[in-house]
């Protein structure tokens, strides 16, 4: 019998995470790229950290990515991916800026260029 799309879940989504208390902040963004490191999952990682570690292997992914692929709350994927990360067995990316991505022609964006003038030029006056 499989679960209709629909239909609760028997557990709720927070306990995929292992743990029994409330979690803290996260420092990871949504967009955050996550990548596997290679370092063997401990005794004590759940069943969830261990998809999640199987879903970036040999790529990458965001948080928002991993959520999805496990039919998790975005929360719930980002406690499970801060959790992986202070373990050491996902490596973070924080996502460029638009700002800061160059253009297509291999150039910083006018933005940026525009932000840089305008420190250099605050620079010269004080």
């Amino acid at each position: 019998m499989s679960r209709d799309k629909h239909q609760r879940r028997l557990l709720p989504p927070y306990l995929a995470t292992g743990t029994s208390g409330a979690a803290l902040p996260s420092t990871l963004d949504t967009l955050t790229a996550l990548r596997a490191s290679g370092i063997p999952l401990a005794s004590y990682h759940t069943s969830v950290h261990r998809r999640v570690v199987e879903l970036v292997t040999g790529g990458s992914l965001t948080a928002v990515e991993i959520a999805g692929y496990l039919a998790l709350p975005v929360s719930v994927g980002l406690v499970l991916a801060e959790q992986l990360v202070s373990d050491g067995l996902l490596n973070a990316s924080v996502p460029v800026p638009d700002a800061l991505a160059p253009s297509r022609a291999g150039r910083p964006s006018r933005q940026l260029m525009e932000e840089v003038l305008s420190g250099l030029q605050s620079l010269r006056v004080a």
